[in-house]
């Protein structure tokens, strides 16, 4: 018992906290080879899939038409996956020749959306993004700089929350994923970022493949990319701003479905673009695949825990009993004084939803039509 309880502490005190400090023993710098000339800036397609998203497709696609890049070089794709609503229309009216607007009927999937709108792309640079993503003006161009470099495959852009601050999930999700950005930008030195964000992500057009339905195109993306030898980089300034989720179920649902959809790609592109191998892998494993597992690591914590006797375990158990109880008190106690309670609520909100995935994807659970929050729009 002792022995399982030391190696899952030390397993999650990687995951969380000494993984980062090993990557930081490598100076973060920028990339040197950078352009600031629009003549050395690249054609570019921002493909933007969208399915009903009648509520902010106008100030999504004003947001996309306000970038700060070369008007002749410069391509806008809303590929609407069986919009039912007035997405495609209020998409269409807007009449700028900018914007090419394509229809896929039934619906089958975010991917095969994609797929569609690459058949239409002439960039030489492809940009994704979500519909609720709004972009700083000058994100594209932040993106595209980094690809005077040849060695450059994939750029991923730094998301962040601008409203939900106030609800718990939105606290804890703000300040996950300014976690999250603090590792990309690490994992950036090594040019092994392992995991981008649907929301801003650049990559070269010869280096894209169309999308399998049931994977997520941010996963496989930059897998596909750093197997054939391309550096996979965050830029912090590329800032695309997000409303977080406020329902506890949506984001229970969204993790849930990220985590199947990941073990789904994994499973299947492991060995073909070797997930697992070099300083890619190293950083792969410890900051997606052993994430992944920490809900079964934090319970054999507990229960090994309980067997135990001594000082030292007799805090250890205290500390997770106070843990898990400011958790719970986070499901209820939402304002006031309530969130201090915010961060171990969504901690165990995630990871309890990493369970379900994981459950999801051994009982052959694929998903391969994406849900849309509503809490986000």
């Amino acid at each position: 018992m002792t022995i399982l309880f030391f190696i899952f502490l030390i397993l999650l005190l990687y995951i969380y906290l000494l993984y980062p400090l090993i990557l930081s023993l490598k100076r973060i710098s920028q990339v040197e080879r950078r352009s600031s000339e629009d003549a050395d800036l690249s054609s570019v397609s921002l493909i933007i899939p969208a399915y009903n998203e009648e509520k902010n497709i106008l100030e999504k696609l004003q947001n996309a038409l306000e970038q700060n890049y070369p008007v002749d070089r410069y391509e806008i794709i809303l590929t609407s996956d069986g919009s039912t609503d007035k997405t495609v229309p209020l998409a269409r009216s807007l009449g700028d020749q900018r914007i090419e607007v394509v229809e896929n009927y039934p619906r089958q999937g975010k991917n095969v959306a994609i797929n569609k709108a690459l058949s239409k792309a002439k960039g030489e640079i492809i940009i994704f993004s979500d519909a609720n993503a709004l972009f700083v003006k000058d994100a594209v161009k932040k993106l595209v700089m980094h690809f005077v470099d040849p060695n450059v495959g994939l750029v991923c852009g730094h998301l962040k929350y601008m409203k939900g601050e106030g609800t718990s999930v939105g606290k804890g999700e703000g300040l996950y994923f300014r976690y999250e950005s603090w590792i990309k930008r690490l994992e950036s030195a090594w040019g092994a970022v392992a995991v981008v964000t649907g929301s801003i992500y650049a990559m070269r057009r010869d280096l894209v493949s169309l999308l399998e339905s049931d994977v997520a195109n941010d996963f496989v993306h930059p897998v596909q990319v750093g197997a054939k030898g391309y550096k996979v980089l965050f830029e912090p300034e590329a800032i695309a701003y997000e409303q977080a989720t406020a329902s506890i179920s949506e984001e229970f649902r969204r993790r849930a479905r990220i985590v199947t959809r990941g073990f789904t790609a994994f499973a299947r592109y492991w060995r073909e673009y070797q997930i697992l191998e070099g300083v890619r892998g190293f950083c792969f494993i410890s900051h997606k695949l052993l994430r992944w597992f920490s809900p079964v690591f934090l319970m054999v914590l507990l229960i090994t825990n309980l067997f135990l006797e001594g000082r030292f375990f007799e805090i250890t158990f205290w500390l997770q009993t106070i843990f898990y109880g400011a958790a719970f008190c986070g499901f209820f106690v939402r304002r006031g004084w309530g969130r201090i309670f915010t961060i171990p609520f969504y901690f165990c909100t995630i990871n309890l939803a990493a369970l379900v995935g994981f459950i999801n994807f051994l009982s052959g659970k694929r998903q391969a039509i994406w849900e849309v929050a509503n809490t986000t729009r």
